[in-house]
């Protein structure tokens, strides 16, 4: 059984720690936020479930790790993408139906758009439920395929337990997003920003990594001892 707050706190103390113990890192971490292959190639080396924060030894293997969950990544992505785009390329046509159609109507192009929009947002849901478990496994067995095995992803999602799942997930989305505002605010303010915001993302990538560990591994089968 998943203790939210329990993984979160954890998570908090290990990116904190990261930080901390190993200053030197701050500035090639942040670096790697550019660099997005090796950053997530660092964050396949937390996925795999080390108690300490991973060093940056063998720049060669954080790229191709890096490089195994961008496409695991992209690809669940696609169809996101693919209906944001179709949206978007249809979007003054559906502003005209909106502008002409009759208020109050369900069924009236209004209620279309509203259930296309929703259709979005619940595919979006299923994708980010489904690929933080698909990229685990790809950290872990570093094979693209076991990104991809639906029956023992599900699996895995029914061993953590769906409702909590559900929940880690979206307390780690409006976590997340509140602490990418002031990132974001600040990358507006001035150009300097990218610093410290560069730095708020470095934080955000180690907790999350570390946060979804957890919640990965509440769902392996317990050791027994004897």
């Amino acid at each position: 059984m998943i203790d939210i707050w329990e993984s979160a706190e954890k998570s908090a103390e290990y990116a904190l720690a990261a930080i901390r113990d190993h200053p030197g890192r701050i500035p090639l971490l942040m670096g790697m936020m550019a660099l997005f292959p090796l950053m997530m190639g660092y964050t396949a080396r937390i996925y795999r479930g080390e108690p300490q924060p991973p060093d940056l030894s063998s720049p060669y293997g954080l790229f191709i790790d890096g490089i195994r969950l961008t496409i695991v990544q992209f690809i669940y992505s696609a169809p996101v993408i693919g209906a944001i785009l179709l949206i978007t390329s249809r979007q003054s046509r559906l502003m005209d139906l909106i502008t002409h159609a009759d208020r109050g109507l369900l069924f009236s192009p209004v209620g279309a758009v509203f259930f296309l929009l929703l259709g979005v947002v619940l595919l979006y849901a299923v994708v980010i439920l489904i690929s933080m478990i698909g990229l685990i496994r790809t950290a872990r067995s570093r094979r693209i395929r076991d990104g991809f095995a639906f029956r023992e992803i599900t699996t895995h999602i029914r061993a953590i337990g769906s409702v909590p799942y559900i929940s880690a997930v979206a307390f780690y989305t409006v976590v997340s997003l509140l602490l990418s505002l002031p990132a974001g605010y600040l990358i507006e303010l001035t150009p300097i920003g990218y610093i410290p915001a560069f730095f708020i993302y470095v934080v955000i990538t180690l907790f999350a990594a570390r946060y979804f560990t957890l919640i990965y591994e509440s769902g392996l089968p317990r050791r027994t001892v004897g």
